[in-house]
């Protein structure tokens, strides 16, 4: 049976049907296929909750990109695709799922084009209710010599599953066949595609490919500020710097440890999802040798020392500006000199932030060294989901040069900033070499 609250003649849901539906919903959250994605989760959530609720005339693609992704509620749809590529994202997840649970007492589907979901049981409720068992009536009179059955009007089930005999055996033989080839092409294309590499898998696959053990460093809470004299000193007369009172300075700022941990745990996730071992560090525990052959993320910018030397040569890069009291945390674009910058402004939140990631595969030392970092620390924790948000990816991947995966890569985000968390987060510039 399929019960589905968005067609017209699906059947009521009893409360053990909804409590049996949102017990296989509980499961299906935790499970391996989509513990490894909030936003898959969240989704599939809402979709079924709204559902069990009656409520499915809100589940348009223009009411889940406002609620799911912070879009305005007048967005233009046609242009924007998240909502449609994380449904896909949920569908994929859903077929790899029921790959391994082939007989669940409810099955829970998200069919293509649309947002309503359904509800397939394996066995059918109420089979014995007299609208399911309907008899068809005969008129003809030679039905009275044949059985007691036809004699009645009736047509035994047995007859109507009988198997034709002659011409309409062969037609019959023909149709069968047609239908299980055609149900085997569709099984294998659903298949097919539940194991073909994501977006998110794409642009990881150095990694992926390689299973090594990954480092992952993470920022700390100290800060370094230079001022402006200082650091054009440093630049003109590296063996020889006298260092005025104000010019140097060391900030502690706890602020910026959420989003850091937001961002490393995001790339745990997923590449504990993937079973590629990993650990994580602090600055203060890594060294340069370690790194030469290792698999590295490295989390933060201007708390993370090692983010600072990876981009500090590359197209777009880390400045720290202003005074001691008012700094101004930069993103530079070096080819187009376009910058973006956010000025301190506490005790007022900021309403967005910047972020850069970059991706540098070193052949030479068969090695994988990555950066994660934000202006502040709502860019940095934008920036870590982005990098196993599907959604964003295959986005990205839409208007990125072909063979963008195999190669050297920045992309710089920039996000909005609301309840402290980050949302609608864009990319703004990217380069590969």
């Amino acid at each position: 049976m399929i019960a589905s609250p968005g067609r017209g003649k699906s059947l009521p849901l009893s409360q053990e049907q909804a409590a049996l539906i949102r017990e296989e919903l509980r499961a299906i959250l935790a499970s391996d296929s989509f513990s490894g994605s909030k936003r898959c989760q969240d989704f599939l959530e809402l979709v079924v909750d709204r559902a069990l609720a009656g409520d499915h005339e809100s589940l348009t693609e223009r009411f889940l990109g406002a609620r799911l992704f912070g879009r305005a509620i007048d967005y233009e749809t046609a242009t924007d695709s998240i909502v449609r590529v994380r449904a896909s994202d949920v569908r994929r997840r859903l077929l790899q799922y029921y790959s391994s649970r082939p007989s669940p007492a409810v099955r829970i589907n998200l069919i293509a084009g649309g947002y309503i979901p359904e509800f397939h049981w394996s066995e059918p409720e109420n089979s014995e209710s007299p609208s399911s068992l309907e008899p068809a009536t005969l008129t003809s009179p030679a039905a009275a010599t044949r059985s007691p059955e036809a004699s009645a009007g009736i047509i035994s089930p047995r007859r109507l599953l009988s198997r034709p005999s002659g011409p309409r055996r062969t037609v019959w033989m023909i149709a069968s066949l047609v239908c299980i080839v055609g149900i085997g092409i569709f099984v294998w294309s659903q298949l097919r595609t539940s194991f073909a590499q994501t977006d998110v898998e794409r642009f990881w696959a150095p990694i992926l490919r390689d299973r090594a053990e990954v480092v992952i460093c993470f920022g700390d809470t100290t800060r370094f500020w230079v001022s402006a004299k200082l650091a054009t000193a440093i630049a003109q007369h590296p063996q020889s710097i006298s260092i005025e009172p104000g010019q140097f300075l060391v900030i502690r700022d706890d602020s910026l440890t959420a989003g850091n941990l937001r961002a490393a745990l995001s790339i745990m996730q997923m590449l504990n999802e993937h079973g590629i071992p990993n650990e994580l560090r602090w600055p203060q525990e890594v060294q340069a040798v370690d790194l030469e052959t290792r698999n590295t993320v490295f989390i933060g910018a201007f708390n993370n020392p090692w983010t600072m030397s990876l981009n500090r040569n590359l197209r777009f890069t880390f400045e720290q500006g202003g005074t001691a009291a008012e700094p101004v945390w930069t993103i530079r674009d070096n080819t187009s000199h376009r910058i973006w910058s956010l000025a301190k402004t506490d005790p007022q939140p900021i309403d967005r932030d910047f972020a850069i990631i970059t991706r540098i595969v070193d052949p030479a030392h068969k090695r994988v060294v990555m950066s994660v970092g934000g202006l502040n620390q709502f860019g940095t924790e934008a920036a870590g989901e982005f990098l196993e948000d599907e959604a964003a990816l295959k986005e990205f991947s839409r208007t990125a040069p072909k063979g963008w995966e195999t190669k050297n890569i920045q992309i710089v985000l920039e996000m909005e900033v609301s309840n402290q968390r980050p949302v609608r987060p864009r990319v703004i510039g990217f380069h590969l070499w």
